[in-house]
């Protein structure tokens, strides 16, 4: 198991941390390293129970080095006598949690049960929980709330079924709930974040330069996305340019909505507000979406652009044609690439504006026609997105994109047709949408959110912001979500409201909303190319967990979101962190986004306190060392050279005990291979001064000058 010597809180936190009690389960590793014995565990096999204990070498969890081995032959005659106890007492305060996380997997079934137990000396304290363990490892936790305060309180594992191997290892006591989250379970990887300039940008272009161009530094700058969607306007093709679809006549195309001519009413400006958008990126575009809401009018049954209707009987090919005409005329003319297409714009919701409802039946002919004109016209790299319905999910085989998949997915050839599954998250007001169906439905395929709004919106708060937090934590945790995108980058604010992530007042005043600057904790320190990672609470009433880790596995976020009043935590500390720095939001003025500073990190650390406020967003971004992750971090070894080394991470001095009275060259070395430090010793005890290094990471190396045995072992300067 990984090197500890006990868990220690770490107070990061601006809030008060709660209890300094320092919970010293001395050993949650469960053995002695050095004499490969069990400390501060006793282990249990009576009336008739027979169980084999040992530590286990092979296996294990990421960054251990030994684990606890329980054999068990028989239960003995109640069933329940075979078991290991923590010896070392701990205290706790009545009425307060406490939640217990360890690690097991069992060997010789599928899965066994556990009980996990808390008691005290006190008569009435014994709390036990059954826990089934499966034949993988995994994290397991439990959260008690104590009725006596005690000085004299221990955790117990009951193995509750015979022949079979029970493994335990890692655990840990904390006060409170616990937040967790493991970075070696990555999950889908993330595509992006962004919004829309749909029928908006005609607003922006008719305000002076300046005022403009500090909204839009705050939409494509400041928030750091690299997702943007845009229309196919309708009126692109306004009459059939000719009766074949296959022999466009391109000087029937009108381009005049993407153009930027204030003395032609229907100029929107589209072309130069993509590539100010593109100007003020800081890491680029990597997604640009056309989404089309209608086909031209004389390709629609009800002969119109809006209110519904949907594409005549074989129109797919003309159809086809005006959107590869739409693809290849932004390059030509704009020099804009789009990334992906999508035919539809919630095909399952009726409206009065430019709009077309197709069936699944009536999309999945679009689709298929579509997806052979991109590879004829050598446009294979352009994804399509579908079908981009109004919900998640619903009970009405006719309506959201669930159920739309669903359908279409029936016809293979639709399946290979869709790059990506597109949804809207209107309709779910009360966030009980059924993520986890569409994530099936897609059938491992990405899932976007292409548009998402609380519509309408006058609140500038956190009340407001807490919609798009749980969107965004719940389509990535149930949903299979890989990018998520608002409905609006910007709009003008009117009395009947708002849902763009910037606005403005009709007298001059940029607003930036509380969902602004939450969207920020995930435009700004979740990158394309991350990967989700497991992540729970144990409070399930209001708190919300999304956890991150980067590419290089250098950087792991965590964001925390917490709908109800203040509450405390204990809250993981991952494997190799060497600092974290926390940033905030809230209903405060002065906690935007703000980041509260960073903390280094002890190695040792598993955990640490803090207070959350009530309705906050808190985001955590933990710097990670991958050599102190190693699972060598302590004991790298070659040739059986055994060295003790404490206390590391050290301040100023470094102790050593060596194996024997000889003669040995120490050195130390930074990351780069430089030599700071060399010593001669022949004694077996050894201290080192490492008062002038710089706080980091080093490496000790060790040879005898005797055998010519060496040893390399990372230390820590504080």
């Amino acid at each position: 198991m990984r090197k500890l010597v006990l868990i220690i809180l770490l107070n990061l936190f601006w809030y008060p941390s709660i209890s300094q009690n320092q919970l010293p389960l001395a050993n949650g590793f469960l053995e002695d390293i050095e004499n490969n014995d069990f400390q501060y565990w006793s282990h249990q096999a009576n009336e008739g129970g027979d169980a084999t204990y040992s530590i286990a070498t092979d296996d294990l969890v990421e960054g251990s080095t030994k684990a606890l081995k329980c054999e068990v032959h028989s239960l003995g005659t109640n069933g329940w006598h075979v078991s290991s106890k923590s010896e070392y007492p701990f205290q706790v305060i009545a009425g307060q949690k406490y939640t217990v996380t360890f690690y097991a997997k069992v060997e010789g079934a599928d899965s066994r049960q556990m009980k996990l137990v808390f008691q005290s000396e006190v008569s009435g304290s014994y709390q036990g929980q059954n826990i089934w363990i499966t034949n993988e490892w995994q994290r397991y936790s439990h959260t008690f709330t104590v009725e006596h305060s005690s000085d004299n309180n221990r955790v117990r594992f009951w193995y509750m079924q015979s022949d079979v191997t029970y493994f335990l290892d890692e655990v840990s006591i904390s006060p409170g709930d616990r937040i967790t989250f493991a970075p070696n379970e990555k999950l889908q990887i993330v595509d992006g974040f962004g919004a829309g300039i749909k029928r908006r940008t005609e607003q922006l272009y008719v305000l002076n330069d300046s005022f403009r161009e500090q909204i839009e530094e705050y939409c494509f700058s400041d928030l750091e996305v690299n997702m943007i969607r845009f229309f196919v306007y309708h009126d692109l093709e306004p009459e059939n340019d000719n009766d074949d679809p296959y022999d466009l006549d391109e000087s029937q195309l009108d381009w005049t909505r993407y153009d930027s001519d204030p003395n032609i009413w229907r100029t929107r400006y589209v072309g130069e507000a993509l590539q100010n958008a593109f100007d003020l990126s800081i890491n680029g575009f990597d997604h640009i979406i056309g989404n089309c809401n209608s086909a031209p009018g004389w390709l629609k049954t009800n002969g119109q652009h809006d209110n519904g209707g949907t594409l005549i009987s074989g129109g797919e090919s003309e159809f086809s044609e005006f959107l590869v005409a739409f693809l290849n005329g932004m390059e030509s003319r704009y020099g804009i690439e789009v990334t992906a297409i999508s035919p539809t714009n919630e095909p399952d919701y009726e409206v009065s504006y430019e709009s077309m409802n197709t069936t699944p039946s009536e999309l999945s002919s679009i689709l298929i026609n579509l997806n052979a004109r991109l590879s004829n016209s050598g446009l294979d790299h352009i994804n399509i997105v579908s079908p981009e319905c109004f919900r998640v999910e619903s009970q009405n085989s006719g309506t959201s994109a669930t159920n739309y998949i669903n359908t279409m997915f029936e016809n293979s050839a639709v399946e290979a047709a869709i790059d990506i599954v597109g949804t809207h998250t209107y309709a779910d007001p009360n966030h009980n949408a059924n993520w986890n169906a569409l994530k099936v439905a897609a059938n491992g395929k990405p899932v976007w959110v292409t548009e998402s709004a609380n519509l309408n919106s006058t609140d500038q708060s956190m009340t407001d912001a807490a919609n798009y937090i749980k969107w965004i934590i719940r389509g990535f945790n149930e949903g299979g979500v890989t990018a998520y995108m608002l409905h609006l980058f910007y709009e003008e604010a009117d009395n009947n409201g708002y849902s763009s992530l910037v606005a403005w007042t009709p007298t001059g005043e940029i607003i930036l909303p509380k969902r602004y600057y939450s969207f920020k904790h995930f435009t700004n320190l979740v990158k394309k190319g991350y990967s989700l990672i497991s992540s729970n609470s144990t409070d399930e009433n209001g708190v919300y967990v999304g956890g991150f880790i980067s590419d290089d596995e250098s950087k792991v976020i965590v964001q925390i979101f917490n709908e109800g009043n203040e509450k405390d935590f204990s809250i993981d500390v991952p494997l190799g962190a060497t600092s974290v720095e926390t940033f905030l939001t809230t209903n405060n003025d002065s906690e935007e986004f703000s980041s509260l500073g960073i903390n280094q990190i002890d190695y040792y650390n598993r955990y640490f306190t803090a207070t959350l406020p009530e309705l906050s967003l808190t985001s955590l971004v933990f710097d990670i060392d991958e050599s102190l992750s190693s699972s060598e971090f302590n004991y790298v070894n070659n040739n059986d050279f055994q060295v003790e080394l404490f206390p590391n991470p050290a301040e100023d001095q470094l102790n050593l005990i060596l194996p024997d009275y000889s003669n040995y060259n120490i050195k130390i070395f930074n990351l780069q291979g430089q030599k700071l430090i060399e010593r001669f010793g022949n004694n077996k005890e050894v201290i080192i001064d490492i008062s002038t290094l710089e706080h980091g990471t080093y490496l000790l190396n060790i040879t005898s000058t005797f055998n010519h045995k060496t040893t390399t072992k990372k230390i820590i300067k504080q």
